[in-house]
């Protein structure tokens, strides 16, 4: 039994991640775990369908057990998503591999660029650039490249590179004894809005299905079904109700958002008081110094309540959004292995322990008001009594 572990979130899943699959089973993979954001995403917002939808066309299409990824990590800096991610993956405790794509596809280069950010001298060539008003990532690639070496800064460019850095630096943290491998990205890069030779980027399908155009040349044929017939979260139906808790938020609120430095909240509500609309919110808060993707998740934090400390703990538990045959030999070893409580009732989660139910509440919370982004709305409540997806 070779136990392999992917970090994603699918949205949507497409030809590339079917690829990376098929590449992970050709590697001798005989069980594949894979941990996924669930209804709000790392770039701040909605994802496009909802989470068991997803973790659905993944369990079709080569992933056998989905365990979900908590919202305090699925919405949050690269660091601290891979802090919760590489976590659930040394807690399932059987998990022989993390297999993670990567725009540079070469796992020496990026295991020297965790090692370099590792260094306690970076902090101190880091300031310098943070003076110069540069965002902490700009920063610290110059940082690598002043102190280490370009080719090094250069792997940070990449989204994926730099995901990939992370996981690294998370097992390393963790003193996990699990083995590492890296994917070159295929086809069309992270953020292209192009195709290319059957692969497109995950913004480009959001963009076509959002349009309502075909999109099947580049999902696999069961993906493309479950798509049919689901419904799209459309930021435009929920933009109304984001707006409403920004305005309404106290001075005090902003300052108990996640990830906040150098007056960031400040900004935001200033943006909010000015703005009639969330785009608009975003321009006017938007500088060198802080970026569209951290602002968004600022702004979605804010609308989903939630608390800041939560990414800073340890993930309480492990949540099955659903599984397969091999997922279900996966859970049943996972018995003896794990190191957290194992379900999937996020109601029988939510009584485990007080930060159990911190989690478990922050999660269904944020389902209800995932719903205000669908064109069908559902009562209160629904992620407490949804099961999991079961092939």
């Amino acid at each position: 039994m070779q136990t392999a572990a992917v970090i994603a979130e699918y949205n949507p899943f497409h030809n590339g991640h079917a690829y990376q699959l098929t590449q992970l089973r050709l590697a001798g993979a005989t069980h594949i775990v894979v941990v996924m954001s669930g209804n709000f995403v790392q770039r701040g917002g909605p994802a496009i369908f909802e989470k068991r939808l997803r973790a659905a066309a993944a369990l079709h299409n080569g992933a056998d057990l989905i365990l979900e990824l908590p919202l305090p990590y699925a919405m949050a800096t690269a660091e601290r998503f891979a802090f919760g991610a590489v976590s659930l993956v040394a807690a399932c405790g059987c998990v022989d591999l993390l297999y993670f794509g990567s725009e540079c596809g070469s796992l020496p280069l990026l295991e020297q660029t965790a090692q370099a950010l590792e260094n306690p001298c970076l902090p101190n060539l880091i300031a310098p650039y943070l003076a110069q008003g540069l965002p902490f990532a700009a920063a610290r690639s110059r940082a690598l490249g002043q102190g280490f070496s370009p080719a090094l800064a250069q792997v940070l460019e990449g989204p994926n590179n730099t995901l990939a850095v992370e996981y690294l630096r998370q097992l390393h943290r963790a003193g996990a004894a699990i083995q590492t491998a890296t994917l070159r990205r295929q086809g069309a890069d992270h953020h292209s809005s192009g195709t290319c030779q059957g692969f497109a980027s995950a913004t480009w399908l959001r963009e076509r299905l959002t349009l309502g155009e075909e999109i099947l040349p580049f999902v696999p044929s069961s993906a493309a079904q479950l798509y049919a017939q689901a419904a799209i979260a459309s930021p435009a139906l929920g933009e109304r109700a984001v707006l409403a808790r920004l305005r309404s938020l106290s001075a005090q609120e902003y300052t108990s958002l996640p990830d906040l430095s150098e007056g960031i909240e400040r900004r935001l509500k200033n943006a909010v008081a000015g703005a009639a609309s969330l785009e608009e919110v975003f321009t006017l808060a938007k500088t060198k110094r802080y970026p569209l993707a951290r602002l968004r998740r600022l702004a979605f934090s804010a609308y989903l309540g939630l608390d800041g400390s939560l990414c800073r703990q340890s993930p309480p538990y492990l949540r099955v959004l659903g599984h397969n045959q091999r997922g279900r030999e996966v859970l049943a070893r996972m018995r003896s292995t794990a190191a957290l409580p194992v379900c999937a009732s996020l109601a029988k989660l939510e009584k485990t322990s007080p930060l159990c139910r911190a989690f478990a509440q922050a999660e269904a919370s944020s389902c209800d008001l995932y719903n205000l982004f669908q064109p069908h709305l559902r009562p209160c409540g629904w992620d407490y009594t949804e099961g999991p997806v079961i092939l």
